[in-house]
């Protein structure tokens, strides 16, 4: 009996929503850029892998397109209605005789190896991997003629189990490595990026602690918050918390300041670039 082939459904945002916790993880990079370069060296691993038959892309930008265009990939519009739907609609799309595997578009460090031993791990039977800290998903395959039935979002890895699906262990460091925070950026730097992600790190700092700079954009004194204009152009909200740790009694609009974040990516503390 042959083994089976699988067509991959990846979504992906659009680049100006995708991965909003990444921001101002590199300094000097575009946020589209990083978040591009993430679905791109998924989509690259996952056209390598000996198990998949084709790739299918759910996107409504016009970049993330172009660059599924070019490596070869098929493409339908993203329905709109969220990362479950475009999963139901990529599979709906791959048709009934098709084997599907529902696959995240953030995981740069992926090895197609390691992709064809989770889908062999399937046994027959629809199965997910779990993310590194176990309660993600980031693959969901069904075989031909059994629902995809995607339930991805917080606490996927529990939705999942709980809807039938077979939970798939081994040793995939690569897969189970996607991509929210900085600090999961750094992880996967250590496990081997794809060449687009790669080259965006190369001779930049993966920052989410101390060292990043923004301005301030609106500051409101009663609820001690506000947000923040990181260099690349884009916006961080910081909380009281922050604000409450900074030691400062008010901060100026346009007023320089130095971020620390923590590993989640979430603002801590925000100071003057003089302070220690």
């Amino acid at each position: 009996m042959s083994e089976a082939r699988w067509t991959v459904v990846m979504p992906v945002k659009r680049l100006g929503a995708a991965k909003s916790r990444l921001r101002g993880a590199l300094p000097g990079v575009p946020h589209e850029e990083l978040a591009l370069a993430l679905a791109a060296d998924t989509l690259r691993a996952a056209r390598a892998c000996p198990a998949v038959a084709g790739v299918l892309v759910v996107t409504d930008d016009a970049r993330v397109r172009a660059a599924a265009d070019a490596a070869g990939a098929r493409v339908a519009a993203d329905p709109g209605a969220g990362l479950n739907a475009a999963f139901r609609h990529g599979a709906a799309v791959a048709g009934p005789r098709a084997a599907v595997a529902g696959l995240t578009a953030d995981l740069p460090a992926l090895r197609p190896a390691e992709l064809a031993a989770a889908l062999r791990a399937t046994q027959g039977v629809r199965g997910y991997v779990a993310d590194a800290p176990g309660g993600g998903t980031v693959l969901l395959a069904a075989p031909a003629g059994v629902p995809l039935a995607p339930r991805f979002g917080p606490g996927s890895a529990a939705a999942h189990a709980a809807s039938g699906a077979l939970p798939l262990a081994g040793d995939w460091p690569s897969l189970r490595r996607d991509v929210d925070t900085p600090a999961d950026l750094a992880a996967a730097a250590g496990l081997g990026l794809g060449p687009r992600t790669a080259a965006l790190l190369a001779g930049a700092e993966v920052r989410y602690g101390a060292g990043m700079q923004g301005t301030v954009a609106t500051y409101d004194a009663s609820t001690r918050s506000g947000v923040l204009l990181l260099d690349d152009g884009t916006e961080l909200a910081f909380p009281a918390r922050a604000f409450d740790a900074s030691g400062l009694r008010l901060l100026r609009l346009g007023q320089r300041v130095r971020i620390e974040r923590d590993a989640d990516g979430e603002v801590v503390r925000v100071t003057l670039p003089t302070m220690a």
